[in-house]
């Protein structure tokens, strides 16, 4: 069982108080359902009739809640178990622009499909996934979801529109959002119990109190809430299939891209949940992926916009100390509940957009933070640092620089106006790139007259900058490496001189020590300290002993002629 962080109240598995439970998933769902806005722009944009609308709505609403219960159920062959609520998918947004533009629902739902289908081939493929993305590129894939949370989230805060030019600053949208921003900051850190748990909710409370006392709590759909039905049967619809061979590649792009972003926000959420976390479990990434898969095919079918798995939702995670997969349960059945109340459905486009830029800073800064920490939990070769450093220089650029985007080809902007899509692509193909002329393996000759712990040090660290391996297990490796080679020369069991053997696969870290001689004996008993003023012998049976104990495992052998001591280190 993973070990629980000291910042986590409740755990993946734990379980939660009735009360406590239900609020947190209200917040969760509530800040879910306020990214509609996402399906709302697509079908503003493409023209839709009202009709249209509310079933592209009403569908995504409907598949968000139910896979956010299959991505939280655990033991499931299609779910994490892991706190993922979903949300309107921001990557489907230009592929939706597009598809209804130019050949309303039906195109949009042939093309989603196309999406989820290339989404899920990636799942059928984890070996690959592995070398894809070991964690300096995952580490990359966290920050820059971050980075593209980071403009719409200022933009809100500070009350400024992608389209308009303003000359001068509103004070009151900072004043909202930095006050709604300190209180969840405060509560989230200096708090403990239900104030720390509710802090997203009771600093989204006193911002939106605020922001009416200012009169900034407006929105373009309050004027209709009046006429729209609390309790009604959700809208949904066959929208037919169409085909364009010219927005093919968007769609398969948008797919591996929502790939990418659900890996991101699954290793993120294992980071969390894991004191002792070591590496991506690429079969619970491939479980999330594959609920979001069916998922997205439902909305397709029924006329609905795709979602995937929420950013902002792990800073809230982060922010309220509550990682349990039975908050996402309840959290899914109340984005379903939803879907048969259209009044709560407006109520919530009316929440100030200060409150919501608010939380989704707290969001982005956790996640560029997490990215920052996965990306440096690895030993970094000049090799690895280019391709992390230029990866998220090219992501950093088509986010400041939007005429970058607007002077590429027609079928590239899609793809080029996500920050995420750019660096993860650019990483994934230097990492490939990079890795040509790395071996799996390496050795170097130790002899009697070398210093063991000089010699040891600057080979493993060397090679542990090579491979990228963990940082604190080459620390380990290192004392107890160097031990063995003291042992085997000084107490002549290896004759002058050995080789070492380093080899690396991303699950284990193994040395071999190789050398000429009798083979040491590890006893299953202790030896007595009095084994130490022994022969030489007895000295290697007591070291020997030692090293069992501080290596995760320990084989003796032979290769060819040569005897071989194996040093594992779980990886």
């Amino acid at each position: 069982m993973p070990r629980k962080p000291s910042n986590i109240v409740y755990a993946a598995d734990d379980k939660i108080p009735l009360g406590t439970l239900l609020i947190l998933g209200v917040q969760h769902a509530t800040l879910a359902l306020l990214f509609v806005v996402y399906p709302l722009v697509a079908a503003v944009e493409a023209g839709l009739s009202f009709d249209d609308t509310q079933i592209l709505i009403t569908s995504c609403i409907i598949f968000m809640g139910v896979a956010t219960i299959l991505e939280c159920l655990p033991r499931s062959k299609s779910g994490a178990g892991l706190l993922l609520v979903q949300i309107p998918n921001m990557a489907h947004l230009p592929l939706a622009v597009q598809s209804l533009a130019a050949g309303g629902t039906a195109l949009y739902a042939a093309m989603s499909l196309v999406a989820a289908i290339s989404q899920f081939s990636l799942t059928r493929f984890q070996s690959a996934m592995r070398a894809l993305f070991p964690p300096e590129i995952c580490g990359v894939a966290v920050t820059m979801l971050g980075v593209a949370l980071a403009a719409p989230a200022l933009r809100r805060m500070f009350g400024l529109s992608a389209h308009e030019v303003t000359t001068l600053l509103d004070l009151r949208f900072p004043l909202v959002s930095f006050t709604t921003l300190l209180i969840i900051i405060v509560l989230a850190i200096f708090s403990r119990g239900p104030l720390r748990l509710f802090a997203v909710a009771i600093g989204a409370a006193v911002g939106w109190a605020l922001a009416a006392s200012v009169g900034v709590a407006r929105s373009p759909a309050e004027p209709g809430l009046g006429a729209l039905a609390f309790i009604d049967l959700p809208r949904l619809g066959w929208p037919g299939l169409a085909f364009s061979w010219a927005i093919l590649p968007a769609a398969i792009l948008t797919g591996i891209i929502s790939a990418v972003d659900m890996l991101g926000t699954v290793v993120s959420m294992q980071r969390m949940d894991d004191a002792d976390w070591r590496r991506a479990d690429m079969g619970q990434a491939a479980r999330a992926i594959r609920a979001n898969t069916l998922s997205d095919a439902g909305a397709a079918v029924t006329g609905g916009f795709a979602s995937a798995s929420s950013s902002a939702a792990i800073g809230v995670a982060f922010a309220t100390g509550a990682t349990a997969w039975r908050i996402g349960v309840v959290s899914g059945v109340m984005i379903l509940l939803a879907a048969f109340s259209p009044k709560l459905i407006g109520a919530l486009t009316v929440i100030p957009d200060p409150v919501i830029g608010a939380i989704l800073v707290y969001s982005a800064a956790f996640l560029i933070v997490a990215g920052m920490d996965l990306i440096l939990s690895r030993r970094l070769s000049d090799r690895r640092i280019f391709t992390v450093g230029l990866a998220v220089m090219a992501g950093l650029a088509v986010a400041i620089l939007p005429e970058l985007v607007r002077a590429a080809p027609n079928w590239a902007q899609p793809i080029l106006e996500s920050p995420l899509s750019v660096s993860t692509a650019i990483a994934v193909a230097l990492n490939l790139f990079f890795r040509i002329g790395i071996r799996q393996e390496a050795s170097v000759t130790v002899t009697a007259a070398d210093n063991p712990f000089t010699v040891v040090t600057e080979f493993l660290e060397g090679q542990g900058d090579v491979w990228g391996a963990r940082r604190d297990v080459i620390a380990t490796a290192i004392p107890v490496v160097a031990e063995a080679v003291e042992m085997l020369l000084d107490t002549g069991v290896a004759p002058g001189t050995l080789e070492m053997r380093a080899h690396f696969d991303e699950m284990n870290f193994d040395i071999v020590l190789l050398y000429q001689g009798e083979p040491i004996e590890i006893p299953t008993l202790r030896p007595s300290p009095e084994d130490l003023l022994g022969d030489s012998a007895a000295v290697a049976r007591f070291v020997g002993y030692m090293l069992s104990k501080r290596a995760d495992k320990l084989v003796i052998g032979k290769t060819g002629d040569r005897q071989a001591l194996t040093l594992r280190f779980e990886h």
